[in-house]
């Protein structure tokens, strides 16, 4: 009986910690009510990480890591290990709900953006730039589409960290998702974040294969 006990406050509290988010008015990349915090935490990470653009027009920002986490070894063979550098992406969210919201709004044209984005990276990297670093990582809700541009999807474990993340991630939708709210309680019902990895290797790799393309 007290397990069922534990499992129903567990159960109370994730019902309202899910519950907290809904208490503001949210959309168009604002929010007011409690969904401000995730806005001011924005800022924050904005301050100390200082993302940069890739390019003008692109939808992925970089910074500079380390590696914190467990070591792993990419298909290619990279080997990615505690402490190594690595250029840790994310989207531009401003950008992306400005996207979003025309009339002509096309999910793949993200897509198509994100492959230019990853070129442009190539680029630097093939010019000698980003030393010392193994890999690309990124840690997202929309991974999907991520081996189609040449990344490996790595499911992230069902524990209290991870959980922490989804709910950071999911409930910045309503803010900048265009179908906000309903976009929440979606992916509230199933769906976890999951990392992306690409070795530079195979993103250099991907800039020699579309030069041939491009050639032919």
């Amino acid at each position: 009986m007290r397990g069922h006990a534990n499992g129903g406050s567990r159960w109370r509290l994730s019902d309202l910690a899910w519950a907290l988010p809904r208490l503001s008015r949210a959309g168009n990349g604002h929010a007011v009510g409690v969904l401000s915090v995730w806005i001011g935490w924005n800022h924050v990470l904005e301050w100390v990480w200082r993302p940069r653009s890739v390019r003008p027009g692109g939808i992925l920002r970089y910074r500079l890591a380390h590696h914190w986490g467990r070591g792993l070894t990419l298909k290619d063979g990279t080997r990615v290990a505690f402490g190594d550098r690595v250029i840790e992406l994310h989207f531009d969210n401003e950008t992306l709900y400005r996207m979003a919201g025309t009339p002509e709004w096309n999910p793949w044209e993200v897509v198509e953006r994100i492959d230019a984005d990853l070129a442009g990276l190539a680029e630097r990297v093939s010019a000698g730039g980003f030393a010392q670093v193994r890999a690309l990582h990124g840690v997202t809700l929309f991974a999907s589409p991520g081996p189609r541009l040449g990344f490996e999807l790595h499911r992230v474990p069902h524990n209290s960290a991870w959980s922490l993340q989804r709910f950071y991630l999911i409930s910045l939708l309503p803010i900048y998702h265009r179908d906000g709210w309903r976009e929440f309680d979606r992916m509230r019902r199933d769906r976890w974040p999951a990392e992306l990895w690409m070795s530079v290797n195979q993103l250099v790799g991907r800039r020699r294969v579309r030069g041939v393309a491009a050639a032919s």
